[in-house]
């Protein structure tokens, strides 16, 4: 292969802003007119063509222009044709003084007009290929006055007469406008017809000096484009970057019909080019990395650069273990080069990149470590296109969601578009691009869309290839392609977070009379293809509350054996493992839906059985028996007594169960001395949670307070939970990064909590209060599910007694009005030890029943001096925001089906977060042994909904008839029932109204009395105004929750 000579490198020119692109490719005909910028195998040699060979080439596109369009203007260009022969015509285009437009020839025609006409383009150059052909003639058969040219072929652009129309630069402008328009590219269209976007001059300058701001030296060496699409951004940024860097782009040899790119094909170029870089899609790098031979060749070359969407993780850690440098080209068409170009050595972070210096880019918190890429327009070089404002300057919010990377605090990664985020009905996020990269890899997949905004889980959509395509009608094939293809979901949902995962019996397939559409990048268009499978996902989540794994046979007989075989199967394709018969499911990881699901198995099972006992099911059975052994029972019970399993607690099964965790205990070390400080060291459970977060804050922020120890679950990456859940709650961050903090993952049901004997001595040795905040929230789980809640107590007791001072570390337990779910006592009930019959009906209250009663024996009986806080409704955080999840978002939400709102007697003592957690730190070193957390100063019901009626336009009606038009709403439409918040709390909402001890909807009239003279914020707490209602209104408003202000 022939010596490439030097090359003089245009930098001080192109930073003086004075060249256009066309004017640089003349500059390098002077200055560089031997040096190659295209290189590729004619399938016997190596051929080049150089920059005095290239500038003859655009010269000539540029009169083809000229001569047939006369005067400068937008130019399109539809073409199947090479490389070579594209680039130097869009270079002609502009080097005439035009503005090219460069459309794919993916998009549909209807996407072609629209695109024509917003731009007034009235001059379109074809290739004379039938597929570019037919889709401008669909395309102009509703848009007049556009006139068609063909493109010029290469055998024009570079005749055997080397001097025709090459050399002279007469009729051709000497300069172009620095600030002009020179191309207008398009967007891809996944969710409306693709955008038109334009650039000038100036901004594709600035765009192709992008490599000069990485750490990856890109000068003088040679990159395969074999494959890279001409009408794409990256396409034109290729031959922008050679320009300015000296690159030889690797290319297929100028026929026609144009090379169709495969794996193999392309692979072969970059071999046959000696290429060193590599720019391509994803596809192609997972593709090759099947082949050991090719990943050989792979570790010889400088690296591999991959654009337009994310490389497999599997894949791409794979290569990099062995040494192959990764680097992602992130960008857009509107902004550019948005990662830096490159960093050095990307080793196993590959997929992780910096932000490009050249940029203004700013993040905007999503909360969990994930930012919103938002970049700032410079005045100088403005962007293509903005659509917002950031701190009063013209931006573009690119909807880009990025996340940070775990311990190098400037890289991000790609995580997904933030308006494809789907979230669910419990408001649980699902990032579905990961999911549907991973499932389109199967061979029977053309292409897949995950889906279920607002509803209780996701569920799949797929394309099969061709050879695959079935009426899904017919159940059998249906069946049969489902299980083709599981391999690959299993794939997906082991990459998922639990919530994401998807079920078989969640997939639809696509009917051969709608296949999907799909834009220029390929990718499947999902707001149009939703739309026309509308109807088909609302029949799939019609049925599938009904539905089960109906693949899992029922139990020949059901006798004890059998019926716990087939419940361990059930349970472990649910959990997705294997768990011991005694094991409690909730404890490994089962959630609601998972429990849908394994009653519904169950239920389908029993069913075919005896349609009669699977009526005695209970909703709650998984709950009410949450391991193998207990659900064998229950089930067994059922069918054979034919009446529901007694389940249910007893208060005699609450004072054994306290008992138990208060007896046998340690006795206090042989050594006692006094503290040492009069300031406070407190260890506290549970701050990352919203209320666990405010108590943190007003603990770091007491002067009082010499060190806090935070001791959330192991395994949680509590610190950036934490940073992240203080940045949500509008909190002080720089708080945590004191040293009077010290977050610490810790197994509190764990006998030494499982941390290391040093730090546990420390901790023993300086603690003077524990704040015991952390408890399993779920009000469907059974009692026996928080036996590991119970066991923390007792642990936490053991450690109070343990310690060598005097008088033992206080311990402060948040408490729950759920104590009083059966309280029979007169209100306002006072701050007094309850009854153990008052718990009784909720898994949830008892436990804290439980643990009160610990407490309770403890300091009756070793002196550990205790503060019980009975928390009480609270209403929202700093910024306004409130749970929507909790029961009063949802009966505001119950608005917009019934258009009303309920009106009671009575009074509502909710409170806001932040000043109850004062409150809470307040009431550390009180003698009380018992306080009620709520507001003293309740205000009337009405005050509290009527703002809320008039912001919604909602009339208010007694409680009975909203109640009744809420159980109206939900008998007309089953699917609106589980996706409805208010729907979902029907049982909570019929329960509340006919309780006589409780103010509106469950909150009851405590007595407050002890609770005020413990603190001085609850003492002096305002009562809850109109400005408050209006903030959560906003808030929920902000969040989508409620529908935009009219």
């Amino acid at each position: 292969m022939t010596a490439v000579p030097a090359f003089r490198s245009p930098r001080e020119l192109v930073i003086s802003g004075e060249l256009s692109m066309p004017e640089l490719y003349e500059w390098h005909a002077r200055e560089n007119p031997d040096y190659p910028l295209y290189r590729f195998h004619d399938g016997n040699e190596v051929n080049t063509l150089t920059y005095a060979q290239v500038i003859k080439a655009i010269r000539r596109a540029a009169r083809y222009v000229q001569a047939r369009i006369a005067t400068p203007q937008i130019v399109a260009v539809i073409a199947n044709i090479d490389t070579i022969t594209y680039s130097i015509i869009q270079l002609g285009i502009m080097r005439a003084g035009y503005t090219m437009f460069l459309i794919s020839p993916r998009n549909v025609p209807a996407a072609v007009a629209d695109m024509l006409r917003k731009t007034e383009c009235r001059h379109l150059l074809l290739s004379s290929d039938a597929l570019v052909q037919d889709l401008a003639k669909k395309a102009l058969a509703e848009l007049n006055g556009v006139t068609l040219h063909d493109v010029p072929t290469f055998e024009q652009l570079f005749p055997a007469d080397a001097s025709v129309d090459g050399l002279s630069t007469e009729d051709l402008p000497a300069t172009l406008d620095i600030n002009g328009l020179c191309m207008i590219l398009h967007s891809s269209g996944s969710t409306n017809h693709p955008k038109p976007v334009r650039w000038t001059h100036k901004k594709m300058m600035s765009w192709s000096s992008s490599p000069w701001y990485g750490e990856v030296d890109l000068s003088q060496v040679s990159l395969s484009i074999h494959g890279t699409p001409m009408f794409h951004a990256i396409g034109v940024m290729m031959y922008c970057l050679a320009a300015n860097n000296g690159m030889l782009l690797g290319v297929f040899p100028p026929t026609s019909p144009p090379t169709f790119p495969t794996p193999e094909n392309v692979f072969d170029g970059i071999v046959k080019t000696s290429s060193e870089y590599i720019m391509t899609a994803p596809a192609m790098i997972e593709m090759w990395a099947r082949e050991p031979a090719k990943v050989e060749h792979m570790k010889t070359m400088k690296g591999l650069i991959f654009g337009g969407a994310p490389l497999d993780q599997g894949v791409g850690d794979m290569l990099a273990s062995q040494g192959i440098n990764l680097y992602s080209l992130y960008g857009s068409t509107e902004i550019g080069a948005i990662a830096k170009f490159f960093t050095a050595n990307p080793g196993m972070d590959w997929a992780y990149f910096q932000l490009n210096p050249m940029h203004d880019q700013r993040l905007v918190d999503a909360g969990e470590g994930r930012y919103e890429l938002i970049v700032i327009s410079d005045p100088e070089i403005p962007l293509p296109i903005v659509n917002t404002k950031f701190d009063g300057k013209d931006a573009y919010a690119t909807n880009d969601i990025l996340e940070r990377h775990p311990t190098r605090p400037n890289f991000y990664r790609y995580y997904g578009r933030l308006d494809d985020q789907i979230i669910l009905s419990n408001g649980e996020k699902t990032n579905p691009g990961p999911l549907e990269s991973i499932i389109s890899e199967d061979p029977h997949v053309q292409g897949c869309i995950i889906f279920g905004q607002g509803k209780f889980q996701n569920g799949l959509l797929i394309e099969p290839t061709p050879e695959y395509r079935f009426d899904p009608q017919d159940l059998g094939k249906l069946v049969d392609f489902r299980n083709k293809i599981w391999k690959s979901i299993e794939r997906a949902n082991e990459f998922a977070p639990q919530h994401s995962r998807l079920f078989k019996e969640m997939i639809i397939v696509t009917s051969p009379g709608k296949p999907f559409s799909y834009n220029i990048k390929g990718y499947p268009r999902r707001t149009w293809i939703l739309k026309d499978y509308q109807e088909e996902i609302a029949a799939l989540y019609k049925v599938v509350e009904e539905s089960a794994q109906s693949d899992v046979g029922a139990p020949a007989a059901w006798n004890n054996d059998s019926t716990r075989t087939f419940l361990r199967t059930v349970v472990e394709r649910v959990l997705k493992k294997s768990i011991p018969d005694d094991a409690d499911f909730f404890r490994h990881g089962c959630d609601s839906l998972q429990a849908t699901w394994i009653r519904n198995t169950l239920l389908r099972a029993v069913r075919e059985t005896s349609p009669t006992s699977a009526k005695l099911l209970p909703m709650s059975i998984v709950y009410q028996a949450p391991t193998i052994s207990a659900l064998t029972e229950a089930v067994l019970h059922i069918l054979h007594n034919k009446g529901v399993a007694p389940t249910a607690t007893t208060a005699h099964d609450l004072v054994l169960i306290a008992e138990k965790y208060s007896s046998n205990l340690p006795p206090r070390p042989a050594q006692l001395r006094a503290r040492q400080s009069d300031k406070d060291v407190v260890l506290i459970t549970g701050t990352t949670g919203g209320f666990g977060c405010d108590v943190l804050e007003h603990l770091l922020r007491d002067e009082r307070v010499e060190r806090v120890y935070a001791f959330n679950r192991p395994g949680s990456q509590a610190m950036e939970r934490q940073l992240t859940r203080f940045k949500e709650r509008a909190l002080d961050e720089s708080l945590l990064t004191t040293p009077k903090f010290r977050m610490i993952e810790a197994a509190l049901d764990v006998p030494g909590f499982g941390i290391e004997p040093q730090l546990l001595d420390e901790i023993r040795d300086s603690v003077t209060h524990i704040l015991h905040n952390a408890w399993t929230v779920n009000f469907n789980l059974a009692l026996s599910s928080f036996e590991p809640d119970l066991k923390a107590v007792r642990n936490l007791v053991e450690l109070s007694l343990s310690s060598p001072h005097s008088s033992p570390p206080r311990i402060q337990f948040t408490s729950s009005i759920g104590v009083f779910a059966s309280c029979n006592i007169p209100p306002p009930i006072p701050e007094v030890s309850l009854d153990p019959s008052s718990p009784l009906g909720s898994g949830y209250g008892e436990s804290k029943w439980i643990a009160e009663q610990v407490l309770y024996n403890v300091a009756q009986r070793a002196g550990v001096p205790i503060v019980v806080v009975r928390l009480g409704q609270i209403s929202g955080d700093k910024t306004g925001h409130w749970n929507e999840r909790e029961w009063f978002p949802a009966l505001v939400k119950s608005a917009s089906l019934t258009s009303h709102l309920p009106n009671v007697e009575g009074e509502a003592s909710f409170f806001l977060s932040y000043p109850a957690a004062r409150a809470f730190v307040e009431m550390r070193s009180s003698p009380e042994p018992i306080l009620h957390l709520v507001h003293p100063r309740p205000i009337p019901w009405r005050s509290l909904i009527t703002p809320i009626a008039q912001e919604l336009q909602a009339t208010l009606v007694p409680y009975v008839e909203w109640l009744a038009a809420l159980e109206a709403a939900a008998e007309r439409n089953a699917e609106a029932a589980r996706e409805h918040p208010a729907l979902r709390l029907l049982d909570f909402f019929r329960s509340s109204a006919s309780a006589n001890t409780k103010t509106p909807l469950g909150l009851y009239q405590l007595d407050t009395k002890k609770a005020v003279g413990a603190s001085e914020t609850l003492a002096s707490m305002p009562e809850l105004g109109e400005a408050d209602i209006k903030r959560w209104i906003a808030a929920w408003r902000a969040s989508g929750f409620l529908p935009a202000s009219a």
